[in-house]
């Protein structure tokens, strides 16, 4: 039998891929199915709507990994994650429009995607499970699975290809760099790509940051270990169109909780993260008080 024709419902908040979108199947995705996609610098737009407060499946998505999870109420798990996760760029919703999903159904859908994410070699270090496998009966996984392979079709539909084998790491496709729409929207990959070909040396160890929308602030959660290592911070004030790229040599901090002089906050939740909140005039952690002005080695207008 031939492939069958589907009919796409999607929405572009803001007529790009790039930006706020949802997806559904008009009549052809099982337990009324719906894909919801969001940047990280609008998520506040996602949070805002209620038909997110419901049962799912959430993936945290970078340039080259995906961290997969379930809540019982997605809205609520993703403000969460707003100051929990710092390197993901993009969230991807697993839903229902009716909340037709429930905990056996979300704990199965997660660790399915676990298993994919891991053997593609895309899964972030911190999922350290495979999931949760329940006793589902054969027809519910029959359903399940159905409901999985249209969310994965959807997915590479849209440009995320994590759960893809064979297809190179990489969720948001390669663009040329020109403009200054480009780098205010686009995450760390291309804002290294951007930089490289103004010439600037970068080390491997690299953390990235936009500016808070609300603060002139940038915040991070870098693990304690880039200390270990010469390391670069970018951080790119898309409001006056300005990346600044500092060099920090191994071994000048170390990173401590409770806070001592002279050393990097690590958080209190997870001691391996650093807590960084810099201020974007001053270049001064608003949390050790230490001032990274003095490892400023470019800053570039675009």
């Amino acid at each position: 039998m031939g492939a069958k024709a589907k009919k796409i419902e999607l929405y572009l908040h803001n007529g790009s891929l790039d930006g706020l979108l949802f997806v559904s199947e008009s009549d052809g995705w099982d337990l009324g199915g719906i894909l919801y996609s969001c940047p990280k610098d609008s998520i506040d737009i996602l949070l805002n709507d209620d038909s997110c407060d419901k049962y799912g499946v959430y993936l945290l998505i970078s340039s080259d990994k995906v961290y997969v999870g379930q809540s019982t109420d997605l809205k609520k798990r993703i403000e969460q994650h707003k100051i929990g996760k710092d390197w993901w760029e993009k969230v991807i919703l697993l839903t229902s429009k009716n909340d037709e999903l429930n905990q056996s159904y979300i704990t199965y859908l997660e660790s399915e995607l676990i298993a994919k994410a891991r053997s593609c070699g895309t899964l972030d270090c911190e999922n350290k499970t495979d999931g949760n496998k329940n006793n589902l009966d054969k027809f519910t996984k029959i359903l399940l699975d159905q409901y999985l392979d249209e969310a994965l079709f959807i997915l590479e539909l849209i440009g995320v290809n994590v759960f893809k084998k064979g297809t190179p790491k990489s969720i948001i496709n390669s663009v040329p760099v020109h403009t200054k729409e480009f780098i205010e929207t686009r995450a760390k990959k291309e804002v290294i790509e951007f930089l490289k070909g103004k010439n600037i040396a970068l080390t491997k160890n690299i953390s990235y940051a936009k500016i808070q929308d609300n603060k002139p602030m940038f915040w991070l959660n870098p693990t304690i270990d880039c200390l270990e290592e010469d390391w670069n911070l970018i951080l790119n004030d898309f409001n006056n169109h300005i990346l600044t790229i500092f060099f920090v040599p191994a071994k000048t901090y170390s990173a401590t909780y409770p806070k001592v002089s002279g050393s990097l906050v690590t958080r209190k939740d997870l001691r391996r993260r650093i807590d960084l909140g810099i201020d974007s005039k001053t270049f001064i952690d608003t949390r050790s008080k230490l001032d990274f002005s003095k490892f400023i080695i470019s800053q570039i207008k675009y």
